[in-house]
């Protein structure tokens, strides 16, 4: 079979990569964020085998390979398709956009196990073509109210696990609503297929179409997409939750949780070898990825937790307050095509003055170009590259105004510092 057609611009996967500066973007959704030892093996092998050994852990928790060139790109398919890491079709691998709890049935600080209903959701995406006709971006959460909340992760459709004696129930959400719903937590993907048949339907009479359930939501209100699935939603304030902390040794059930964050998300194959590795020694047997560019190994205690960060590269981020967690940054140039800088490098180096900026959160997001692709949401402050230089945007987004224009890295510097040492950066 020969490599596919280029494709830019849009959300890519395994069976549709993305061509980029450095060759095909390949990328993996791992079902439910779980990767078994064995599995992180195997797609740190074939990153490097096939690619050029470097894998980015998105901001939905998925797996990408990068540097993939056209003649190994179908080898690469069959390696993956061998370790069942991709899906039967393109079509089933691009809905299956379902994003769950890192520590999902882990510990028994959560509402109940969702796990099982992550599973069920997933099949049902990849079960019912009528589903497949969902833009590639359209995304579901499955949140079980547990201590790594993704309350602050964007979705089409949400559910979160409610905490009630004696039912397993779920709240469910639509981007752009205010309402909300309660369901029985074994009508999940029943009720997730319905709102997205209605969201489907519901599109098609629109001009242009919407991608986003936020979108149809603001064009033609909820009701509809409510009424075919038999929902009837009432008005319901949404639970506020606490930041998510998923680094470091947490202490869960009779062990734990170790966190281990990477810098843009970005790890060679030798670091997931390392990772699996580590898992596989210290009795965790998988990985769980979460959309903070952290990989978590659960069933981890103490002892082993400090066996684990004793053999940890300088690259490897344990501290929460580490200035690397203040800047976000796309791939950059020559990675991508598209970046007029080198963004991950340029960040690396301004991350100190970033934290500066703000002592906790994102307070930096370097963008190589105006799309913003690493961040779509405004931040504090934003560097967009323009021919090699940059411009500056305050509380913004790279595709924004810019307060500063044509600036170096020292230019930069000192912008950053300026902002810093007067009233600072409110997020």
């Amino acid at each position: 079979m020969s490599a596919p057609a280029e494709v830019k611009g849009w959300c890519p996967g395994a069976l549709r990569p993305m061509l980029s500066g450095d060759g095909y973007l390949v990328r993996l959704r791992i079902r439910g964020g779980v990767a078994s030892a064995a599995a992180a093996r195997a797609i740190a092998s074939c990153a490097q085998e096939f690619g050029n050994g470097l894998i980015d852990l998105s901001a939905r928790a998925n797996l990408q390979l990068r540097g993939v060139q056209e003649a190994s790109l179908q080898p690469l398919i069959e390696a993956l398709r061998a370790h069942r890491l991709i899906d039967e079709s393109a079509e089933a691998e691009s809905v299956r956009n379902v994003l769950a709890s890192p520590l999902a049935g882990v510990g028994d600080d959560a509402a109940f196990d969702v796990s099982a209903h992550v599973r069920a959701l997933e099949q049902r995406l990849v079960s019912d073509v009528a589903l497949h006709a969902l833009p590639s971006k359209f995304g579901f959460i499955i949140d079980d109210d547990g201590p790594l909340s993704l309350s602050t992760v964007s979705a089409d459709i949400r559910f979160l696990a409610l905490r009630e004696a004696g039912a397993q129930r779920f709240e469910v959400r639509l981007a752009g609503c205010e309402a909300a719903a309660v369901v029985d937590a074994c009508a999940l993907a029943d009720v997730a297929a319905g709102l997205a048949r209605a969201f489907v339907e519901q599109a098609r009479t629109c001009d242009p179409p919407p991608r986003r359930m936020a979108g149809l939501v603001a064009a033609k209100g909820a009701a509809a997409i409510w009424r075919a699935a038999g929902l009837a939603p009432l008005p319901r304030e949404a639970k506020p939750s606490p930041p998510p902390q998923p680094l470091g040794h947490h202490t869960c059930g009779a062990s734990g949780w170790l966190g281990l964050g990477f810098a843009f998300g970005r790890l060679g194959a030798c670091d997931l070898t390392w990772l699996a590795d580590m898992a596989q020694r210290h009795g965790a047997r998988e990985l769980r990825l979460t959309p903070w560019r952290a990989v978590l190994l659960p069933g981890v205690d103490a002892q082993a937790a400090q066996e684990i960060l004793a053999q940890a590269d300088a690259r490897i981020i344990i501290d929460p307050s580490d200035a690397r967690l203040a800047v976000i940054a796309c791939p950059g140039a020559p990675a991508c095509a598209s970046a007029e800088a080198p963004t991950q490098e340029d960040a690396l180096a301004l991350a100190p003055l970033a934290r500066a900026l703000a002592p906790a959160g994102v307070a930096l997001h370097v963008s190589g170009c105006a799309k913003g692709c690493a961040r779509p949401a405004p931040t504090p402050v934003t560097l967009t590259a323009r021919a090699g230089l940059y411009d500056l945007i305050a509380a913004g987004r790279a595709c924004d105004a810019a307060a500063l224009s044509g600036l170096d890295l020292d230019a930069c510097r000192a912008a950053l510092r300026a902002m810093a040492s007067s009233e600072g950066v409110r997020p």
